[in-house]
């Protein structure tokens, strides 16, 4: 091998690591927004989407509380089981919690005066919007409470959601079953309706 072959064997070897780090020095800016977009990275990619997911809870649930300043609020009461299970299975607190919400919809498909008893609980939901039980806020707080339900039964750990946490969208999630148990009062009987 004379010397003419082995710079072009260097050369050649390194052209492939230098257009990758020449790539990166130019497109730096747009690899950071990237990486600034992922969410979910292990572990810890679970807690950041838990923490995101109970921001937005919160956003939904003032809008609503917003809507219902005409009437007096009392003071929300949450459970002592579930703020107790809420320190030592925080993910386990949210999902019992979020029964509760389905319970009351499903009473509430029961007694909708259109005889339509196979509804998924979103159905549930718009009919209610469409009778202006409802406003599209509640239907927005609904989500996003079973989209944070969701993340936390997938956790793959148990360390992935904090007590606090789990209390904020427990308390969310009382003010969305109580609000769902005043418009249930508001219909008629099921034995009503026919």
């Amino acid at each position: 091998m004379d010397w003419k072959q082995f710079v072009a064997s260097i050369f050649g070897s390194l052209a492939w690591p230098i257009a990758i780090v020449a790539l990166a020095i130019i497109f730096k800016n747009q690899i950071r927004e990237k990486l600034a977009q992922i969410k979910k990275f292990g572990a810890a990619g679970v807690n950041f989407e838990i923490a995101e997911q109970v921001k937005e809870v919160q956003k939904a649930g003032e809008a609503v509380e917003l809507e219902q300043t005409n009437e007096p609020r009392d003071a929300i009461v949450l459970d002592p089981g579930l703020i107790i299970l809420a320190k030592s299975f925080p993910e386990a607190a949210v999902l019992q919690s979020f029964k509760g919400i389905e319970a009351v919809l499903l009473r509430i498909r029961q007694r909708l005066p259109d005889d339509k008893p196979h509804r998924n609980l979103n159905e549930v939901l718009k009919a209610l919007a469409d009778d202006n039980q409802i406003s599209q806020n509640v239907i927005a707080l609904f989500q996003s409470l079973r989209q944070a339900r969701n993340t936390a039964a997938h956790a793959k750990d148990d360390k992935s959601m904090a007590p606090g946490e789990a209390i904020e969208l427990i308390g969310q999630m009382k003010v969305l079953q109580d609000l769902l148990e005043s418009v249930l009062q508001k219909l008629p009987p099921a034995s009503a309706r026919t």
